[in-house]
Parts: C-alpha cells; sequence; structure tokens
C-alpha cells in the first residue's frame, strides 16, 4: 500500500509533535488571556447583549488577525508551525506550507470554547460590580 500525500508530507517536512502542542498551548493561552480582557473591557463599557458579543468577536479577529501577521512575517509559512491538515501544498516561493494551517491559527485555541467562557466570566464579573 503507497503512503497517502499526508504521510509523504510528514516524511519530508517533519512535524516534532511537542513543538505543535507547545504552539498550540501558546495560542490557547494568547487568546484566554485576550479573551477575559475584552469581556472586562465589555463590562466596563457597560455594553449588553449582542454588541457585547459582537465586541469579542470583532477583538478576537483582529487578535487573530495580528498572531496570524506575526507569523506571516517569519521566513517559514504558517504550516512548519501548525499541522493543518498535514497535506503540503505549494506556497509562492516561499517553499511548502501545509492546507489548513491558517484555520489553527484563526479558530484553534478554543476560540469558541474555553475563549468564549473566559470573556463571559470578565464580562459578567465587571458588569455586575459596576451595576
Amino acid at each position: 500500500m503507497p503512503p497517502t500525500n499526508q504521510e509523504l508530507s510528514l516524511l519530508i517536512n517533519p512535524l516534532v509533535p511537542e513543538s505543535v502542542m507547545h504552539n498550540k498551548r501558546t495560542l490557547t493561552t494568547l487568546h484566554s488571556l485576550t479573551s477575559f480582557l475584552l469581556g472586562l473591557s465589555a463590562g466596563i463599557l457597560g455594553l449588553q447583549s449582542t454588541n457585547g458579543f459582537l465586541f469579542y468577536l470583532i477583538g478576537t479577529i483582529i487578535v487573530s488577525f495580528l498572531f496570524h501577521a506575526v507569523l506571516i512575517g517569519f521566513p517559514r509559512p504558517t504550516g512548519a508551525f501548525f499541522p493543518g491538515t498535514g497535506e503540503l501544498v505549494g506556497n509562492n516561493g516561499n517553499g511548502q506550507d501545509r492546507k489548513g494551517a491558517w484555520r489553527d491559527v484563526w479558530f484553534g485555541g478554543g476560540v469558541m470554547g474555553e475563549a468564549l467562557s473566559g470573556f463571559v466570566l470578565g464580562w459578567a464579573g465587571v458588569g455586575g460590580v459596576l451595576r
């Protein structure tokens, strides 16, 4: 049975599991901390209901964009730091990139799970104290 494209890509450009876990943990910490700070800000501003969640969504998009912009500044593509689907694709002269690695940056790190709960905790806590 011949190796799949994903297996070949991992043979050519291997990812160290410990490094990938560290990168994901760092991304999770970044999103959790910024979400809590966004929650504190939303509570201080007195945002309620839809406005508060829009504030979270816009803040999270900005943070993910900034983090991705920092990664784009490196000489290696995003796929060198996050696995994505594991399959290698061409990357406009920057070597090889992993398909779907950008999803790990934008949607990884508990953006709609752990980070959202931290946002709500900060938002409700500060909003309750100030009201």
